[in-house]
């Protein structure tokens, strides 16, 4: 008479144990390889993109612009200067404009996303750039700050150069499943400057302060 084999008692613990490790090894390589990856790529992608929207940006809107639109100046009868302003109002208008249009040009590249190799995904360098390229669409958009600041340079005998500068900040956030980096990209631009001939009154000059722009 033929004996029956007893049935195993938990025969599912070594497939159940082998899709966990299985599963974790992937885990391991999408943090560990896929996701910086992605990152980095992105990271630099989105500087290069910012600081190039920036400068055509002001460019553009700089044509028409000169010194005196921006800052306000009083000469004595001694045709010295006595009143060294910043205009806050055009210089927040300005400020205004110009990050409404870089937050827009961001706002087109967040829907277009970063096209990246197939093989550059993969987290191997040796198939870096290699293969079809593959669109992610990974960003969202936060705060674009300006804040304005003066630099006074020497500029020969009796001379002054005179500079005003608009620095703006681009907070972006990478968003990937089970992983996020946010980070800062800024860019300098001069505004404008001139040649201030005759004493500078330190004690007159009114540079202005920061101008926090919020979405």
């Amino acid at each position: 008479m033929a004996k029956c084999k007893p049935k195993r008692k938990f025969g599912w613990i070594k497939p159940v144990v082998a899709l966990a490790v299985i599963f974790g090894l992937l885990l391991w390589y999408y943090f560990g390889r896929i996701a910086p990856v992605i990152t980095a790529v992105a990271t630099e992608s989105v500087r290069m993109r910012v600081s190039q929207a920036i400068d055509d940006m002001t460019d553009a809107e700089l044509r028409d612009k000169n010194y005196d639109d921006f800052v306000i100046t009083r000469y004595n009868t001694d045709g010295n200067l006595s009143i060294l302003q910043v205009n806050s109002v055009a210089v927040d208008m300005f400020a205004r404009k110009i990050t409404a249009l870089i937050r827009g040009e961001m706002e087109k590249f967040k829907e277009r996303g970063v096209a990246m190799p197939i093989g550059t995904l993969s987290g191997l360098p040796f198939l870096s750039g290699f293969g079809p390229e593959v669109e992610i669409n990974l960003f969202n958009l936060g705060v674009v700050d300006a804040d304005f600041s003066s630099e006074f340079v020497s500029a020969g005998i009796n001379q002054t150069l005179h500079r005003l500068y608009m620095r703006i900040v681009v907070n972006m956030t990478i968003v990937l499943p089970g992983y996020s980096l946010e980070f800062d990209n800024s860019s300098q631009v001069i505004i404008c400057e001139s040649v201030i001939t005759g004493d500078v009154p330190l004690g007159n000059i009114d540079v202005g302060g920061n101008i926090d722009l919020l979405p």
